[in-house]
């Protein structure tokens, strides 16, 4: 992982851009987007949807940006069976959520920020996935052997 990217993190700081970087310093520019759905009363009747805008290098990122940096806020964290951590919370414009996961040394591995989600607060695991819940009343659940994530309502 990008050294500028680890320094950060540990100074309470990640890229806050819609993008989700793995430790191989991919980067995949996402949109997480909602439409109107009046059947979803407990979720403020939008569904909420994940789309991949293209990809890049952590270090293409950050010469094209010249301050991406958002400050972060810790609302979760889950100890996974191979002693990683997958923590959520949010970002400083309140409408911002994050979710990464460490290792057991606190290097980063994989990491999701959101302009659009608002915070991430709460964090809970069954049958081998991670389910992490937006205010918004959805769920992006993350597969944590591969990284792949979705989104349910």
């Amino acid at each position: 992982m990008n050294k500028e990217l680890q320094v950060r993190w540990m100074n309470n700081q990640l890229i806050g851009l819609d993008v989700i970087i793995n430790d191989t310093d991919m980067v995949k520019y996402i949109d997480i987007f909602c439409t109107q759905n009046n059947k979803l009363k407990n979720a403020f009747e939008k569904e909420y949807c994940l789309s991949y805008e293209g990809k890049s290098t952590l270090s293409g990122l950050l010469e094209r940006y010249n301050d991406p940096w958002s400050e972060i806020q810790i609302n979760d964290q889950l100890l996974l069976s191979d002693n990683s951590v997958v923590i959520c919370g949010e970002g400083e414009m309140g409408n911002e959520g994050f979710i990464v996961r460490i290792d057991k040394n606190k290097n980063i591995k994989w990491c999701l920020y959101s302009t659009q989600s608002n915070p991430f607060m709460e964090i809970t695991q069954k049958n081998n996935r991670i389910y992490v819940q937006s205010t918004s009343k959805f769920y992006v659940v993350l597969n944590p052997f591969d990284d792949e994530i979705s989104i349910i309502q």
